[in-house]
């Protein structure tokens, strides 16, 4: 699928800088929100360009695969310890997977388009192809899309039970990108291309695929390497606009880590 958008701005957690009384004012909303919604709304701001950024924004997309687990875990064994009587709503408000998107929009009342996808390890792509084609219809300029995931002990314990860390390790974390329909003054990368594939193919026809004669550099979410967690895809993403700004020409992103769903994200330097 060929519809075009530019990458003004991306930022993982790792990279925040500001101290987060700046980027959240409001003493009482920081001392209600968790480890992860600190962090993804730290990244959302700093991405915006400041609280004030959040003004320019028409359109919050977010994605995660497994929302906000300490919250969730926290009212859980509140309903245990409490016996389902006198809970605080506080954990389970601060639970649901919207509560980063609803956030990020509260800090400046804006009204805008604001959902988020709860799609496993395709969330991201799926939040990216909302935000490309609300482009194309000319309903939104300017997007800011991201994706966050938190681990925790139990669910590290559950889910090595399982066998998910024999080729992996876990890990967490949060990035935003603001997307804009045109490119500006400050854009990095050109998204030229998203594709959805019925299966997986090699690297070799990937590169022959996508690669469009140009000296393209691929990159693939080898668990070894990026860890085994949700928001995967949006680190390859922000990787491929880094080696963009480092001057490559082209970067094809193939998320093979979604099951029986394989996407292919195509970035380019701008003008090319």
């Amino acid at each position: 699928m060929d519809m075009e958008c530019f990458v003004e701005n991306i930022v993982t957690d790792k990279q925040v800088t500001s101290d987060i009384k700046e980027l959240i004012p409001d003493a009482g909303l920081r001392r209600r929100m968790s480890r992860i919604l600190k962090s993804a709304v730290m990244t959302a701001i700093e991405c915006a360009g400041g609280t004030d950024g959040i003004d320019g924004i028409d359109a919050i997309i977010t994605a995660t695969g497994l929302g906000c687990l300490s919250d969730s875990e926290r009212f859980l064994r509140n309903m245990i310890a409490d016996s389902e009587q006198l809970l605080n709503p506080a954990p389970f408000i601060q639970s649901t997977f919207n509560t980063a998107g609803g956030q990020i929009a509260m800090l400046r009342h804006n009204h805008c388009y604001n959902v988020t996808y709860v799609n496993r390890d395709c969330g991201f792509e799926d939040a990216l192809l909302d935000a490309l084609m609300r482009m194309a219809d000319s309903q939104s300029r300017r997007v800011l899309v991201g994706a966050f995931d938190e681990q925790t002990p139990s669910q590290y314990r559950i889910m090595e039970r399982m066998g998910f860390w024999r080729h992996g390790t876990c890990r967490e974390g949060s990035v935003f990108t603001t997307l804009t329909a045109m490119p500006t003054d400050s854009a990095i990368a050109e998204l030229s291309c998203m594709d959805f594939l019925s299966g997986p193919i090699t690297e070799e026809n990937c590169m022959k695929s996508y690669s469009g004669g140009d000296d393209a550099v691929l990159l693939t979410n080898d668990m070894e390497d990026v860890g085994l967690f949700p928001v995967v895809p949006a680190r390859l993403f922000a990787e491929g606009v880094r080696k963009i700004a480092e001057g490559a020409e082209r970067v094809i992103i193939y998320d093979r880590h979604g099951g029986d769903r394989q996407t292919v994200m195509v970035l380019k330097c701008i003008g090319h």
